[in-house]
């Protein structure tokens, strides 16, 4: 039996419009119960706005519950939020006083390429994912291609809030 603790990666669209959001977030509240009850301690983040703001703050929440739970965030520059709002910006603080572990992909100020290179780092790093994935033009769809060519399972939760319209 393996000792190396099963981790799931979270992308997803910086938007989610208000409408959808209280039932996303409760999709991912049932789907990060899935993955504790299937072994998985290690929950990775992305540190963008929208979904995994919504995601690592369910973890932290989730926590008071499920202490064997962690947060890693995976940030892919020093400055990601230089062109965050005052309220944007306090809660990624938040967030990153929270999180167990982070890993900044590029030792610096964003440059080129650095989002992909944390997508692909997520994705290197986990045994599966939870997206919220509507737009298939975008950095999310990427990392959730990247997965799936490597053999991981993704569940999108956008599927399940869109069978509830």
């Amino acid at each position: 039996m393996s000792l190396t603790p099963k981790t799931c990666f979270f992308t997803g669209h910086r938007v989610i419009s208000t409408k959808k959001r209280d039932k996303a977030v409760s999709w991912l509240r049932e789907e990060i119960l899935n993955k504790i009850n299937d072994k998985v301690t290690v929950f990775i983040a992305g540190g963008a706005k929208g979904f995994d703001t919504m995601a690592a703050e369910q973890v932290i929440d989730m926590r008071e519950d499920y202490s064997c739970i962690k947060l890693h965030l995976y940030l892919p520059c020093t400055n990601q939020d230089a062109q965050w709002n005052e309220d944007e910006r306090r809660r990624f603080e938040e967030i990153k006083k929270s999180a167990d572990k982070i890993y900044y992909i590029t030792e610096g100020e964003y440059v080129k390429g650095c989002m992909r290179k944390r997508n692909l780092a997520m994705v290197e790093a986990a045994d599966c994912g939870i997206a919220y994935l509507v737009n298939g033009c975008s950095g999310s769809a990427q990392t959730v291609k990247m997965a799936v060519k490597k053999g991981i399972k993704v569940v999108n939760i956008a599927d399940k809030v869109r069978s509830e319209q």
